[in-house]
């Protein structure tokens, strides 16, 4: 289920500390790809964009299974970096399109890895929309769609003109334009070098209506990472995230009865997990946002308490980590989705 939270509405629950907080983080020079303290799901902290559904899930695997985190990224800022999935091809993401991320506010973690894996992240979304919406077309030509399969299957510059292209038109909603983003793909394939044959036949795509439909629903769930400002999609999201790390992913309501064997091994350690609160919540504590994804730590099964972070790194200061008992989280939360990070 969709948390359909209005913008406004969000920004509302945001405090005006957390948001000079964030204004002071992006003046900062930016730091070498892993910060002070590495891969670590503390050194995950949201933009101010509705992001929460990423680096919640960042900083779940981050905790889970560091090296597969490591492992994801390979290349350096001068040549561009490769983010490794646990399936398809690497996306590529050049330094630019991290500043860029970084100037406009999309992530204020340590370092850079985490802005290299949320563009990839979303290169790899667009990539997958794009391949099948070409496998199930009924009107793209069936010449085009060999060449066309070819180019989106293998990695390159690409999907970089798409996820640029998408960030310069995208609305705060979620909605695209398609001449506009027609007219600003073929600006950013030419300024990448991609032939011009293969361009033409690329930026054609758009004009069949299935792969437009498709490319517009891919952006519009997964916004966020694209710079629109939306609300958590409690439950499909976090399980994309995940399994592109993981492999796999699963998700299931806090209310049944497997949450405590997925608690206990929380504990055990190995394990990414994420939840997201209720869309209407009337706690009244100053960690609680509703529609928002939180990572968890830990499980105490001795003292029944659930140890949680917000992936805004604020609210409850200073880190966002913060402790409740098993049932106000069974109160407060609705849905969780969890993955064995060892067996990756």
């Amino acid at each position: 289920m969709r948390a359909n939270i209005r913008i406004m509405q969000k920004i509302a629950t945001v405090p005006l500390l957390f948001l000079s907080m964030l204004s002071a983080t992006s003046a900062q020079a930016p730091a070498s790809l892993y910060g002070p303290n590495g891969v670590s799901p503390l050194a995950v902290r949201q933009g101010i964009l509705g992001s929460c559904y990423f680096h919640a899930s960042l900083a779940a695997v981050a905790k889970a299974n560091p090296s597969a985190v490591r492992n994801a990224i390979s290349g350096d800022a001068q040549k561009g970096y490769r983010v490794h999935f646990v399936s398809g091809p690497a996306e590529l993401v050049y330094e630019q399109d991290v500043d860029y991320a970084k100037a406009h506010n999309y992530d204020h973690s340590e370092g850079q890895w985490v802005t290299v894996l949320m563009r990839g992240y979303a290169q790899r979304e667009l990539r997958q929309s794009m391949i099948q919406s070409v496998q199930r077309s009924t009107t793209i030509p069936a010449f085009v769609k060999p060449v066309a399969l070819s180019a989106l299957q293998k990695d390159g510059p690409l999907l970089v003109a798409y996820d640029r292209a998408i960030r310069s038109v995208v609305s705060q909603d979620g909605q695209l334009d398609k001449a506009t983003l027609k007219t600003q793909l073929a600006n950013h394939i030419h300024a990448l070098g991609i032939p011009a044959a293969e361009a033409e036949m690329l930026s054609g795509l758009l004009d069949h209506a299935g792969f437009y439909d498709s490319l517009t629903k891919t952006v519009r769930e997964n916004g966020e990472v694209f710079g629109a400002y939306r609300s958590f999609g409690q439950g499909g999201i976090p399980v994309s995230v995940i399994a592109a790390f993981l492999g796999t992913a699963h998700s299931a309501r806090v209310s049944d009865s497997s949450l405590a064997a997925e608690l206990r091994s929380l504990h055990g350690g190995g394990t990414a997990m994420v939840a997201g609160t209720k869309t209407l919540g009337l706690d009244p504590s100053d960690w609680y946002v509703p529609g928002h994804a939180y990572t968890l730590l830990d499980y105490d099964g001795a003292s029944r308490t659930v140890l949680l972070r917000n992936p805004w790194g604020a609210r409850p200061g200073p880190d966002g980590v913060f402790k409740l008992s098993l049932s106000e989280f069974q109160q407060d939360y609705e849905i969780y989705t969890y993955s064995d990070g060892s067996a990756q």
